[in-house]
């Protein structure tokens, strides 16, 4: 049975694919690596981890991805034989404010992941990239094939970064790699200060919801459900390198999203129009053939059925 090393597992993503995994009778232990920062509070992160942290295939390190002696000796105790790498900063308008943060922890810390990845003869390395690397020049419905020379944040940049990396590792030290494109990710866990759920609670609380310009920007938004299908299907799959876009193909601008929010939560927003960020595609779309054929993975959850689950849960929790 595998074991497996997630970097970031405390977090949204993360503790919603360390769940999976340790329910699947194939994986035989799943090592944590999280800096449990205040990027995702920190209260949250324990919370995420809760149902299952006293899980004898679970172990969480505390370690920060940038320091290489840390994870070095993580290696060397727990041998794992499959790298998720998901630990990132993540916010596109704080990397246009502090890129140098974004610079050592993004591209740093998945230097130093390769690195070991090649070290200890890591089985499979699968990287979190992001829809951000294609900015606004690609074509939708995008293609992994499309220029992603244009990113519009030092997110995006960093995220084009990593999977470049990630190729020259595959090159050169024969190293499995698939590079995942997220787009949109939304589900049970996320930040608080992300959009959907600052919508439901100021919903809930009976104030003012901020809409980013007119609301006409799309989103090809990806239940966290799917993604994480998604991710274990990969560890398996995806050649000697890959890159794949993981979406539903199905883009909403912000207006229907909040729409569905309006709909499962039987709540009328009051809306507050702000300027846009700059930092901020305008379409995102994702063509999903390859992932498809590759993976053997298809998108379940609909938007409509993804919000009320969000929106159940949040209710649940506020109690």
């Amino acid at each position: 049975m595998k074991t497996i090393l997630v970097t970031g597992g405390a977090g949204f993503i993360g503790s919603h694919l360390t769940e999976a995994l340790i329910k699947d009778k194939k994986v035989g232990k799943v090592i944590c690596v999280d800096n449990m920062d205040d990027n995702y509070p920190a209260d949250l992160r324990k919370e995420n981890l809760s149902s299952f942290k006293n899980n004898k295939k679970f172990k969480l390190y505390k370690t920060d991805i940038r320091d290489l002696p840390a994870l070095r000796n993580i290696f060397k105790k727990e041998k794992p034989e499959v790298v998720i790498h998901l630990a990132a900063k993540t916010d596109t308008r704080t990397s246009v404010t502090e890129p140098l943060e974004y610079e050592t922890v993004n591209i740093g810390g998945t230097l130093n992941l390769l690195e070991l990845s090649k070290d200890f003869n890591i089985k499979k390395f699968i990287f979190a990239s992001s829809s951000s690397v294609y900015g606004n020049s690609a074509v939708p419905p995008i293609k992994e094939t499309e220029i992603t020379d244009f990113p519009l944040s030092p997110y995006g940049a960093t995220k084009k970064t990593g999977e470049i990396l990630s190729y020259t590792y595959s090159y050169n030290h024969a190293l499995p790699v698939v590079c995942l494109r997220f787009f949109n990710v939304y589900g049970e866990r996320m930040k608080p200060v992300t959009v959907l759920p600052k919508w439901v609670k100021n919903i809930f609380d009976g104030k003012e919801i901020e809409m980013s310009g007119k609301g006409t920007r799309k989103r090809d938004f990806t239940y966290v459900g799917d993604l994480v299908d998604a991710i274990i299907k990969s560890i398996s799959k995806g050649g000697d390198f890959s890159i794949l876009n993981i979406a539903s193909s199905r883009p909403v601008s912000l207006r229907e999203l909040l729409k569905v929010v309006e709909q499962k939560s039987k709540k009328k927003a009051i809306v507050k129009e702000r300027e846009s960020n700059r930092a901020s595609i305008e379409m995102s779309h994702a063509n999903i053939n390859n992932a498809k054929k590759t993976l053997g993975w298809n998108p379940k959850v609909s938007l409509e059925e993804g919000v009320r689950r969000y929106v159940n849960w949040f209710s649940s929790k506020s109690r």
